[in-house]
C-alpha cells in the first residue's frame, strides 16, 4: 500500500532494510539460543523456526545434559515436526489426479492433525484427494482473484479506492502464500488460514467483507 501510495523508493528501501535486519537478528537469536539450567531441558519458543530450518533440538541441550535429556529433546522435535511431515506426505501422495473424494489415507486414517486438517492444512487434504490438477485449479482461482483485484485497483475512481483495493489483494494473497507455504514447507507453520477455504467463522467473515469492499470499488469505478 505504501508503494501504491507513491512513497519515495528510498524510504521503502530503508524500511525494508531495517525490517530485514530485525528479522535476521530474531531468527539468528532463536537458532543460536541454548537452554539454561541443568534440570529442565525443553525448548519453549521458536519451535516453528527450528523445525522450518531443520535444526536438531539436541544441539540446544544445556551443558551437562545426559542421554535421557537428549532423547527427550529428540522426541519433542518429532512431535513438533509431525504435522508438517504429515502434510508433506499428503501433498506428495496425491499424484497427478489424487486419490478421490474422502479417499486420502493421511486424512481418513487420522495422520493429518484432526484439529487442523480443515483449517491450517486444508490444502494438504485437497492435494491428496484431488492431486496436482486439483491444486493447480485452486491456485488458478486465487490467481483470478489476484489479477481481478489489481485491475479493480487500476480502475478505482479515487485514491482511497485504489489503496483499499491494493490492501485487500495484499491481505488475501499474503494469507494464501503463507498457508500454502506451510503445507509444502517453504514457510513456518503459523496458523494463518486459507481464505474462503479454511473452516472458521471470523476468517470467512473477514474474507467476505474484503471481497465486498473490492466489489464496491468496482461498482463505482471510473468508467461507471
Amino acid at each position: 500500500m505504501l508503494y501504491a501510495a507513491g512513497t519515495p523508493r528510498q524510504y521503502l528501501l530503508e524500511l525494508i532494510g531495517v525490517a530485514g535486519i530485525l528479522a535476521t537478528l530474531f531468527v539468528a537469536d532463536v537458532l543460536s539460543r541454548r537452554q539454561d539450567g541443568k534440570s529442565k531441558c525443553r525448548i519453549t519458543s521458536g519451535d516453528g523456526l527450528l523445525v522450518y530450518f531443520g535444526r536438531n533440538y539436541a544441539d540446544f541441550a544445556p551443558d551437562g545434559a545426559n542421554g535421557a535429556d537428549r532423547r527427550k529433546l529428540q522426541e519433542e522435535q518429532l512431535k513438533d515436526s509431525y504435522n508438517v511431515n504429515q502434510a508433506l506426505i499428503a501433498v506428495g501422495s496425491g499424484g497427478l489426479t489424487g486419490k478421490g473424494w474422502r479417499q486420502g489415507q493421511q486424512n481418513a486414517l487420522g495422520f493429518l492433525p484432526q484439529a487442523g486438517k480443515h483449517n491450517d492444512f486444508i490444502f494438504s487434504v485437497i492435494a491428496e484427494e484431488k492431486g496436482f490438477i486439483g491444486s493447480v485449479v485452486v491456485l488458478t482461482l486465487y490467481s483470478v482473484i489476484l489479477f481481478t483485484g489489481i485491475r479493480i485497483a487500476g480502475q478505482a475512481r479515487d485514491r482511497l479506492g485504489k489503496l483499499l483495493a491494493v490492501g485487500v489483494v495484499t491481505l488475501i494473497f499474503s494469507h494464501v502464500f503463507i498457508n500454502i507455504g506451510m503445507n509444502i514447507r517453504i514457510m513456518p507453520v503459523t496458523g494463518v488460514p486459507l481464505p474462503l477455504l479454511s473452516y472458521g467463522g471470523s476468517s470467512v467473515l473477514g474474507s467476505l467483507i474484503a471481497m465486498g469492499m473490492l466489489q464496491n470499488i468496482y461498482m463505482y469505478r471510473k468508467a461507471y
